[in-house]
C-alpha cells in the first residue's frame, strides 16, 4: 500500500507518521498541493490525506487537478483539516472530511474503508513504573501502564493533547540490571484513564532492549 499524506505543518505530518508507525505501508509526503500532484504522479499513491490551507496551491484545488486528471482520477482523496469545510471538501469529490484534531484510531479506521490497509498489533506489557516526560519546556513526572516496541501508555495528570510531543526517560528490569530508555514521542491518544504515546524517535538498541522486556 502507498499513502500520500499532505500538510504544511511539519508537526502533523510528524503526527500521521507516528499514526502509521505499525502501518504496513509506504508513506510520501507532501507539503503544498503543487507538491502533492507531482508526488502522486510519480508514485501512483493507493489514498491521499489531504489539508486545505496550504500555500502555492490548497487542498480543494489539489483535488480538483486529481479528479481531472485520468491517472489520478482513482485515487480516493481525504480531507483533513481543521477547517470547518466539509460540504466544500465534499462537493469536490472528497471520498470523507476528517476535522482536527484526530487521534489515531479514528485516523486509521478512516483509511480502512478505502484500502485494505494492514496495523500490526504489538504485544504490550502492563508495567507499572515512573516515567520522566519532558513537553513545552517542562519536566512532568508520570506513571506508565504498559510498554511495546512502539510505544506506551502513562497515566498523567497533566493536560497534554493529541499531537503533542515528549520526550521519554524511564527504566525496564533487565537480569543484569535496570536499564535506562530514553526516546522522543507524540501523544497518539488521550483517554481518560491516560495517555498513548507512540515512539517517534528511539535508537534501534532501546527497541531491542524493550522487546526483550516485553517478550520476556
Amino acid at each position: 500500500m502507498k499513502l500520500l499524506i499532505v500538510d504544511d505543518m511539519k508537526s502533523f505530518l510528524d503526527l500521521e507518521r507516528t499514526f502509521l508507525r505499525r502501518a504496513d505501508c509506504q508513506v510520501f509526503t507532501a507539503s503544498t498541493g503543487l507538491e502533492a500532484i507531482k508526488v502522486a504522479q510519480k508514485v501512483r499513491p493507493d489514498l491521499a490525506m489531504l489539508d486545505i490551507e496550504m500555500p502555492e496551491m490548497n487542498g480543494i484545488e489539489a483535488m480538483r487537478i486529481f479528479s481531472a486528471t485520468p491517472s489520478l482520477k482513482h485515487i480516493p482523496v481525504v480531507i483533513c483539516s481543521s477547517l470547518p469545510k466539509k460540504d466544500e471538501a465534499l462537493a469536490a469529490v472528497a471520498v470523507e472530511f476528517i476535522q482536527k484534531p484526530v487521534d489515531e484510531d479514528q485516523y486509521i479506521e478512516i483509511i480502512q474503508r478505502y484500502i485494505p490497509l494492514k496495523v500490526r498489533r504489538d504485544v504490550r506489557r502492563p508495567f507499572n513504573a515512573p516515567c520522566v516526560m519532558r513537553t513545552d519546556g517542562q519536566t512532568l513526572s508520570c506513571t506508565l501502564s504498559d510498554v511495546s516496541v512502539s510505544g506506551l501508555f502513562v497515566r498523567t495528570s497533566h493536560p497534554i493533547q493529541v499531537g503533542d510531543k515528549v520526550g521519554l526517560r524511564f527504566s525496564i528490569p533487565m537480569k543484569h540490571g535496570d536499564k535506562e530508555i530514553q526516546a522522543e514521542g507524540i501523544a497518539v491518544r488521550a483517554m481518560p484513564s491516560g495517555l498513548g504515546i507512540g515512539f517517534s524517535d528511539i535508537s534501534e538498541g532501546a527497541r531491542l532492549f524493550i522487546q526483550e522486556f516485553v517478550e520476556g
